[in-house]
């Protein structure tokens, strides 16, 4: 019996109305805040009170995780008097019957009718939020990192009333007379494909990577965890893993070579495109209106998916390039598809370490290693382009190093690149925002310049004001009033760094010309503020 939990007066078998058939122990680690196991009970339970039974259906039974925080101890204590398939009558003490926010049970004073079975089951990440139950293991040979398995699945509730079914990939659409169009499962469908690892169908492919072809396990969900592409709420998923696909590269079971290498670059580039999509979802939302708290999140969602797409494709690309490698063919067809792996790798690379919102935080140091990454791979396929005389590689090529350049705020390597390609092509549209890009670029730096200058003038100014320089002081000031006036410093910049107090007090120094100098000065301040509220 847990410490802290309710004691035998507050959980009172009252008597056994079936002996059970095996006796059980909890295990004390498996109750603890952090375990790589959990104990999940199958309860059978009939509140008298209530004169309902959860759960109704025979079929089904409540699950409970013990020692789980959300849920009331008081069934951690029920079932530690059990044994398995026994079936017993308790008495409650009303004041132990907490409510967790996921509570997987009823509240009342009485039950009576309780069969136990208990599972020992794996914790994913130690929480109580996934609960992953291995029914058979399957075949010996396991899923891989981007590995397509054929599966079937489905999606159960998880709580007191019943564990329904609510989706399921072999649901379909049938016409039963007296009913009309209702959805049924057709056993005959065929299974889905998923790959591992790229995060669409989370649950399912934590079930995937566990067991072989032939295995079952089953995922407890808790509401907030693997929230995307599910229901919500807890939920129960059951996977069913059909079958593999074996190939790996060059000399695996299924190598079909040139046909496997162009399909990884295809579904590199889906990846790509869905992410470039969401890029420049986010920056035409920047330019058209300012951050707010209630648009934040949803920024935040969007890049997320941003990086997590580029991801995805960026693991493709690597992917097929080591196979190349490892097939060592050197014919032009096998260079050209290596020069387009490299170039959109670079791209995927960039995009996935990409920085979005206003003010961001300076590149950190993996970004900046994708960055010099993805532009030596750039240089080494416009090499080869050039060698082989493809116009195409070479244009696509240049088009990635400007989104490169911009990314890693190289304003010069980027006009000149794009004056490169205007005069190749003057007619494509995307060189049109791939120059407005450029702009805003420069302007971006050229606040951050003026920020570093209005720290340094401030310190100037602190110290001309405290040796009592009044020449020194009114230069200052005649400083920050050109940065004010023609904007080369942000309002944010402005607030964090508090020069409006330095002006102030230079005000203070008794002098008439520094003090309208001073008034100037905190005018174009209220000024910056203003636009600053504008978005302007």
């Amino acid at each position: 019996m847990e410490h802290n939990g309710p004691g035998l007066r507050d959980v009172k078998k009252e008597k056994t109305l079936q002996p059970g058939h095996q006796g059980w122990a909890a295990k004390s680690a498996y109750l603890e805040a952090k375990s790589k196991k959990r104990h999940l009970a199958y309860l059978k339970i009939l509140a008298v009170e209530e004169k309902k039974e959860y759960p109704e259906h025979e079929d089904f039974h409540v699950a409970l995780p013990l020692g789980d925080p959300q849920c009331s101890p008081v069934w951690t204590a029920v079932v530690q008097q059990l044994e398995i398939g026994e079936k017993a009558k308790f008495t409650l003490s009303r004041k132990v019957l907490g409510s967790g926010k996921e509570a997987q049970c009823s509240k009342t004073p009485t039950l009576q009718n309780t069969r136990l079975r208990v599972l020992d089951v794996e914790d994913v990440n130690e929480d109580f939020q996934q609960l992953l139950d291995i029914e058979s293991s399957g075949g010996k040979e396991r899923a891989e990192d981007l590995d397509n398995v054929a599966v079937h699945w489905r999606v159960r509730r998880w709580m007191p009333e019943g564990t329904f079914c609510i989706a399921s990939s072999r649901e379909r659409i049938a016409i039963l007379p007296g009913y009309g169009l209702v959805p049924i499962e057709d056993q005959n469908a065929p299974p889905v494909q998923i790959a591992v690892g790229e995060g669409q169908q989370e649950a399912v492919e934590v079930i995937a990577a566990k067991v072989g072809p032939g295995g079952q396990g089953h995922l407890y969900l808790k509401s907030q965890a693997m929230k995307a592409n599910r229901p919500a709420g807890c939920v129960i998923m059951d996977v069913e893993v059909v079958a593999m696909d074996p190939c790996r590269g060059p000399g695996t079971p299924g190598w079909k070579g040139w046909q496997n290498l162009i399909n990884e670059r295809e579904i590199g580039d889906q990846w790509l495109d869905e992410a470039d999509g969401r890029r420049k979802q986010l920056e035409t939302f920047g330019t058209l209106r300012k951050s707010t708290e209630d648009s934040k999140g949803a920024e935040a969602h969007v890049a997320e998916q941003v990086h997590k797409f580029a991801y995805n494709a960026e693991r493709r690309y690597r992917r097929g390039l080591k196979w190349i490698e490892m097939d060592k063919k050197e014919d032009r067809k096998i260079q050209l598809e290596q020069a387009t792996l490299r170039m959109r790798l670079a791209k995927a690379m960039s995009l996935a370490h990409m920085r979005f919102g206003e003010n961001p935080e300076p590149a950190p140091p993996a970004e900046k290693a994708a960055l010099k990454e993805g532009r030596q791979l750039l240089a080494e396929v416009l090499k080869v382009s050039e060698a082989l005389n493809n116009a195409s590689v070479r244009y696509e090529c240049m088009k990635m190093n400007l989104q490169v350049c911009i990314q890693d705020e190289d304003v010069v390597e980027a006009r000149k690149v794009l004056a490169q390609l205007q005069e190749e092509r003057p007619d494509d549209e995307d060189l049109k925002s791939d120059n407005a890009r450029i702009n805003r670029l420069e302007n971006d730096l050229s606040l951050k310049q003026g920020a570093g200058t209005v720290e340094e003038l401030q310190k100037d100014l602190q110290q001309a004001v405290t040796a009592g320089d009044k020449p020194k002081v009114s230069e200052i000031l005649e400083a920050l009033l050109g940065m004010f006036k023609e904007s080369k410093v942000t309002y944010d910049a402005v607030k964090t760094c508090k020069v409006g107090k330095d002006v102030g007090n230079a005000m203070k120094m008794g002098d008439p010309d520094i003090a309208a100098l001073g008034r100037k000065a905190v005018g174009e301040i209220q000024a910056l503020a203003q636009r600053a509220a504008l978005g302007i």
